[in-house]
């Protein structure tokens, strides 16, 4: 004889329904709360922790290890410059450069010789008593004396002639306008005294 099973009532549905549901949401809030330190880099797959996960000002100078980060970390103008280094050894030269401009023609003045002279005898060769003269060469108004110097007529080498004292002559803004020598004369024959001026013209 065959046994007949009997229907469940609805009393009983509604109360296996809600044991399950009981018992599937004890299961799900034990699933979502994990133990503490129970996560760490194990559990972290790369790039798992991106930016958006991270709260504002979650991250401080407490949380970074020192020395960790790197200048390519900073953006520009954020890190302050460090002191100048030393200088560094001097580099190779470089090419020649090109030739510039010619610059503008200068003015070259003029250079003249003043001459002036006297003759002065010569008594008794060679007695040691001199006869003596002077004489001064002066440049034009417009005109600067720029050297001086001396000589005589005649160009025997033997002949004592000699000339004592060459100076320049001063106008009042103390330019020098010339020079004045005198000459010495013991060779027993006349002979001309020459004071030479090189006057520049500007």
């Amino acid at each position: 004889m065959r046994k007949l099973l009997r229907r469940p009532s609805p009393a009983m549905v509604v109360a296996c329904l809600a044991l399950l549901v009981a018992l599937g949401g004890t299961g799900m809030a034990a699933a979502t709360q994990l133990a503490k330190n129970s996560v760490g880099t194990a559990q972290l797959k790369d790039g798992a922790v991106s930016n958006p996960k991270i709260k504002n000002n979650a991250i401080n100078s407490a949380k970074v290890a020192s020395k960790s980060l790197l200048r390519s970390d900073f953006a520009p103008g954020q890190l302050p410059a460090g002191p100048t280094g030393p200088q560094g050894p001097a580099g190779p030269a470089g090419p020649q450069g090109s030739a510039g401009a010619a610059g503008p023609a200068g003015v070259i003045g003029a250079i003249t010789v003043r001459s002036q002279s006297v003759s002065i005898p010569g008594g008794v060769a060679e007695n040691s008593a001199y006869n003596t003269a002077e004489i001064q060469s002066l440049c034009a108004s417009n005109e600067r004396a720029i050297s001086g110097g001396t000589g005589w007529s005649d160009s025997n080498a033997g002949l004592e002639l000699w000339t004592q004292r060459l100076t320049p002559v001063l106008n009042a803004s103390t330019q020098v306008i010339g020079f004045l020598g005198s000459g010495g004369n013991d060779s027993g024959q006349s002979s001309t005294f020459i004071v030479y001026s090189l006057c520049y013209t500007p």
